[in-house]
């Protein structure tokens, strides 16, 4: 495998990104094996970012700030340490990344900035990139706005993992396979379908080629939600009720920036959010490295 930060040589188009915000938590792990699954199928790098949140910063400083301890002592809040847990908390997620991308055979690199997370993530992505977005403690009007940053703004893709979205009967339960072969559904949604919200636009067709396609490459069960004249609410009750284990959806059928947010929350599964048309790729791509 090339080294992780290696460089585009001789004016070559960049190789697609994935790009996960990083922490140390458990479900942190989950999202960023899905995010590296996800970039071994379209033969993608992975990109950590771990965000230095300025809001914890700012309130470390205010002199009314205090912590507890597990034990129960409460002591003043100091920014040096802060940042200095921070930056251990940052080496930490890392290693992890480290070792996922290398369990799933991907290229990777890593970057530390200081923002606020979501905001952080959106300001730099460019068109080829797809952000994987977990956030637990954001509202459904913060993610959507990242949302439409990163799709309207920048026509990048967005993967929205949100709590409750089915990540461990997402991931496999065995090793991933090695980069240049192809993954089965077994491997990244097990038993569960590709499904797109079918809204009738022609970006909407764009998209529905491009999922399609995205199954046959996973080799998983193809559906179509008809969205005319439905909301949110009722596609994420069809994808719970149909097991769809990745449901994808033109970013321009949103109507507000809660749309977004809201949908992954209640779909159960994984939302890859298409910011841009495409020609459907992956499919002959495949049949061509087969012959």
């Amino acid at each position: 495998m090339a080294s992780p930060d290696r460089k585009p040589e001789g004016g070559a188009a960049e190789q697609p990104r994935v790009v996960i915000g990083l922490d140390t938590s458990f479900v942190a792990r989950e999202a960023l094996s899905l995010a590296a699954r996800l970039a071994a199928s379209v033969d993608a790098r992975l990109k950590g970012v771990f965000v230095e949140d300025d809001n914890l910063i700012a309130l470390a400083s205010l002199p009314f700030a205090r912590e507890v301890s597990f034990s129960g002592d409460v002591r003043e809040l100091d920014p040096e340490r802060m940042l200095r847990a921070m930056k251990a908390q940052a080496e930490s997620a890392r290693r992890m990344l480290a070792r996922i991308a290398a369990e799933a055979h991907v290229d990777w690199s890593f970057d530390v900035r200081r923002g606020r997370p979501l905001a952080s993530l959106a300001a730099s992505a460019s068109s080829e990139d797809t952000l994987v977005i977990r956030a637990p403690g954001e509202t459904a009007r913060e993610v959507g706005r990242a949302v439409r940053a990163a799709t309207r703004e920048t026509r990048a893709d967005v993967l929205l993992v949100s709590r409750g979205a089915g990540l461990r009967s997402s991931l496999p339960a065995h090793g991933p396979a090695p980069r240049r072969s192809t993954p089965s559904l077994q491997q990244f949604l097990p038993g569960r379908s590709v499904a797109v919200v079918d809204e009738g636009s022609s970006a909407g067709e764009s998209c529905s080629a491009f999922a399609e396609a995205l199954a046959a490459r996973f080799g998983a069960a193809f559906m179509r939600l008809p969205a005319r004249g439905l909301g949110p609410a009722d596609i994420a009750a069809a994808a719970r009720q149909s097991g769809v284990g990745l449901l994808v959806v033109n970013a321009d059928w949103f109507g507000d920036d809660d749309d977004a947010g809201r949908l992954s929350a209640a779909a159960g599964c994984p939302v890859l959010l298409l910011g841009r048309e495409r020609e459907p790729r992956l499919a002959s791509e495949e049949n061509n490295q087969g012959d």
